[in-house]
């Protein structure tokens, strides 16, 4: 009797936990917890990034519960790998390959060499070497860039505004920045004697969101890409990451 009693004690604590994992499961499935990788202008705090913005706005439109912690890009992408978080903000075909469900692409991340008016601009790796490269620290570049043995590169620049300061005033010869985010240095810099060739980048990847990879993890992209979708149809899209302006550069 005693041992039939263990065995019904045994059965309801095992049925509790099972339905506790399956609750904890459903729960997970409604919230997005994100490492982020801090990244200048797109990812600068918790509230404070265009990729940021874009997915809490997406969050809120697919009824997700968000919650997103800031870490430098290693930390970040070891928490996503170890199972710690469920969702990595953001990720690059420049990076390593991580088994995963990716959004759908949040940027096609082009980079651009900026020069000094004046200066011919670089247009493929071989017309860098033997020049001193400025690139932006927590950025992604090419590898087939970076292992160049031939160019000069300092990653001394916390950002991008400091990276076109430094170009400016001539501690580099050039500087690879994205775009978008080259643009904006410039007119925060309040300089007028950059250019680039808007024709031209020097690389160019896909960037995704990444969630895990399971039946939680799709349903997330899912709802996550839906939200997109809708975002790009009204216009709020283009609001929070405005397309790169046509009379920027040379």
């Amino acid at each position: 009797m005693k041992f039939r009693s263990f065995l019904i004690v045994t059965a309801v604590i095992a049925l509790c936990a099972t339905v506790s994992r399956e609750a904890t499961a459903d729960a997970n499935c409604n919230s997005l917890n994100v490492a982020a990788a801090e990244i200048p202008h797109f990812i600068e705090s918790d509230e404070k990034g265009v990729f940021v913005e874009l997915l809490r706005t997406a969050a809120t439109r697919a009824n997700l519960d968000v919650n997103i912690r800031v870490f430098p890009k290693r930390r970040a992408l070891n928490l996503f790998q170890s199972g710690s978080v469920n969702t990595l903000l953001p990720h690059s075909s420049a990076g390593v390959v991580v088994p995963s469900v990716k959004s759908d692409p949040i940027l096609i991340k082009r980079d651009f060499v900026f020069v000094r008016a004046g200066t011919p601009v670089p247009r493929s790796a071989s017309e860098l070497e033997g020049l001193r490269i400025g690139l932006t620290k927590q950025y992604a570049y090419s590898k087939d860039l970076t292992s160049n043995k031939n160019i000069e590169f300092s990653d001394e620049p916390n950002s991008d505004l400091d990276n076109i300061k430094m170009l400016s005033i001539g501690r580099f010869d050039g500087s690879i920045i994205e775009e978008r985010s080259g643009q904006k240095a410039i007119v925060d810099a309040a300089v007028d004697n950059i250019i680039y060739d808007r024709n031209h980048p020097i690389s160019e990847f896909q960037v995704w969101i990444l969630f895990s990879d399971n039946d939680c993890g799709r349903s997330l992209s899912e709802r996550v890409n839906a939200a997109f979708g809708v975002m790009k149809s009204d216009g709020t899209w283009d609001t929070i990451l405005p397309p790169p302006g046509s009379n920027s550069g040379s």
